[in-house]
């Protein structure tokens, strides 16, 4: 198990069976997880983002300043600028989610289903992320 990683760009693991360890700290400019994830101190990266129901992304702490637990359920301390956990984000529809992603995300990572009210697209999202282009407003929540 390593005891420190960096990533340059996004780390993504492979979907809900797959399983990320690190014995010691974790870097990354973003963070998807649908898996297992264990980091044994602490994970920073701007954006977090668990989803699926059935793994656990496990660290020390959590520093970021987007940390979305999408039916993910995270166990950390959690030091984030905004923080949804299963409770608040309820699959985008929680009350007030969006309208506060907007606050603090660029347009270009929201999308729409079918007759559905824009949401945040988590495929936008890291499309951005990976591309190095922008994905928070200026005058958003303070970076870490």
């Amino acid at each position: 198990m390593p005891r420190a990683v960096t990533v340059e760009g996004c780390l993504a693991d492979c979907g809900p069976d797959s399983v990320v360890a690190v014995g010691g700290d974790m870097t990354a400019r973003a963070v998807r997880t649908d898996g297992e994830m264990s980091v044994g101190g602490t994970l920073v990266a701007e954006v977090v983002y668990g989803s699926y129901n059935d793994q656990t992304p496990r660290a020390g702490t959590i520093r970021a300043r987007p940390v979305i637990e999408d039916e993910h359920c995270t166990i950390a301390e959690v030091q984030a600028d905004t923080h949804f956990d299963l409770d608040d984000y309820q699959q985008g529809y929680g009350d007030g989610v969006q309208d506060q992603l907007r606050e603090l995300l660029v347009d270009g990572v929201f999308a729409n289903e079918e007759d559905e009210e824009e949401q945040l697209d988590r495929t936008l999202l890291f499309a951005r992320l990976r591309a190095g282009e922008p994905v928070f407003r200026a005058g958003g929540a303070a970076a870490h």
